[in-house]
């Protein structure tokens, strides 16, 4: 089945239409990536931590604890931390990198 015939008739797709659904709230959740980046950007300088961001497409940043000048990753993107499985936001990251 090919991408058009899928698209005619979702409904005989091999998941009823549900790849054009995940598609269109991927498109959505990307789009606000930059808004994402530039909040963590404010976060960052509001709270004097140094960072760098690595990717602009999905807000990879790594960023320096204060007290012991210890690498951290975060994506914007997602909210995730490196290494937190339960952590998550930009919030959760500067009280960590604070300490």
């Amino acid at each position: 089945m090919t991408r058009k015939q899928r698209e005619a008739d979702p409904a005989d797709s091999f998941d009823g239409g549900y790849h054009l659904y995940a598609e269109e709230q991927y498109k959505e959740r990307v789009a606000k990536n930059p808004e994402r980046i530039e909040f963590a950007i404010k976060q960052f300088e509001k709270n004097n931590i140094e960072y760098c961001l690595k990717n602009p497409s999905n807000g990879h940043f790594h960023c320096r604890r204060k007290s012991d000048d210890k690498l951290f990753q975060f994506w914007a993107s997602t909210g995730k931390i490196l290494g937190f499985q339960n952590l998550r936001g930009i919030h959760n990251l500067i009280k960590i990198l604070n300490k």
